[in-house]
């Protein structure tokens, strides 16, 4: 099969509360480009880019165009080569990489009639729980909007790292007197700390509700916070490869991993971590950064691949935006769980 067209949409989507914030970044809008893959059959496939929040989004997607036309003519089957070469070569161009190999393995799983997570290994659930996300805000509204938003959820993340260390103490007591004692507390600070900083806040905390996520904002840093503080810590934006995902199932002291493919390096790498960490016995979730329909349902489906005593959760990678439609992909169901569908490929795509 040859590639004839490689045609791309941007697409900008706003956050329901204005905006999203990070201890690294306040995203006030989301700026995703979708792939259209189309071979000369006329056989159709679908990626999306996902790039990180904090690089230069326009000189990043001058960057990408040029790619366009240097794939038509290029054997179908060569792209998997090429996504993971960009994404070897070049940090910037890793989203572009992502979206080109989504592309690809929509177009193979359409062709075959067969979803997704059956090119990846298969499924080991028909659904996760899904977990809720919130914003680092005001440290006082913190139990308040729990209160309010997070009644039922089996997971719940609270950002942290804005301002000084008391408001991150403030906040993560708001999240324990408001929460009940069967959710799991995600208390991430995105990498905000040094070493000292993580160990005294983690250290004043003796919950066994909490999970502290990527304090520090890589992987020798997280290691001796995890091994000082003897709490458990959520190894997250550090992995970017898959020598890093073996260095933390070799030390052995995270307590759980989070995989997002797009970072990581493209799916199938993705693939290989979520396998290595099956093996090891390590929990974890998968997801991403906030993104489009593809790469929600594209997470999920890697997702339901691991068994369920590893599976943290997953997460509708579109909770905090406003979308004025929906292109499938991802189903909600009671009890906030959420599952890709059964359809051919990713089962995403613009309406």
């Amino acid at each position: 099969m040859i590639v004839k067209r490689l045609d791309f949409q941007d697409h900008v989507f706003q956050f329901k509360d204005g905006e999203y914030v990070m201890s690294h970044v306040t995203q006030k809008d989301l700026r995703i480009r979708v792939l259209r893959l189309e071979t000369a059959a006329g056989h159709v496939g679908w990626g999306e880019i996902v790039r990180k929040s904090t690089l230069d989004q326009s000189a990043v997607a001058s960057e990408e165009e040029p790619l366009f036309d240097s794939l038509l003519g290029r054997d179908v089957a060569d792209l998997p080569a090429v996504a993971r070469q960009l994404s070897g070569s070049n940090q910037a161009l890793r989203g572009f990489a992502f979206g080109l190999e989504t592309a690809y393995l929509d177009l193979v799983g359409r062709q075959a009639g067969l979803p997704l997570y059956a090119l990846l290994g298969g499924k080991c659930v028909d659904d996760v729980p899904e977990y809720y996300s919130l914003s680092c805000g005001d440290a006082a509204s913190v139990g308040p909007t729990l209160v309010r938003e997070a009644v039922g959820w089996d997971v719940v993340q609270i950002k942290l790292g804005v301002g000084d260390r008391q408001a991150d103490r403030d906040r993560v007591v708001g999240a324990l007197e408001s929460l009940a004692q069967n959710q799991t507390i995600l208390a991430d600070f995105n990498g905000a700390l040094d070493v000292e900083s993580a160990v005294s806040v983690i250290g004043e905390f003796d919950d066994p509700r909490i999970v502290w996520e990527e304090p520090c904002n890589n992987i020798e840093d997280n290691t001796q916070v995890a091994h000082r503080s003897g709490r458990p810590v959520m190894f997250d934006q550090c992995l970017e490869s898959l020598d890093h995902i073996t260095k933390t199932v070799a030390d052995g002291v995270a307590h759980s991993v989070c995989l997002k493919p797009a970072f990581l390096g493209g799916v199938e790498v993705a693939r290989a971590a979520r396998d290595i960490c099956i093996a090891a016995g390590l929990p974890m979730r998968v997801d991403g950064p906030w993104c489009g329909h593809i790469a929600t349902a594209v997470c999920l489906h890697l997702a339901v691949g691991v068994p369920p005593e590893l599976l943290i959760a997953g997460c509708d990678l579109r909770q905090p935006l406003l979308l004025n439609d929906d292109w499938g992909g991802t189903q909600h169901l009671p009890h906030h769980r959420i599952a890709p569908t059964i359809s051919p490929g990713h089962g995403a795509a613009p309406a």
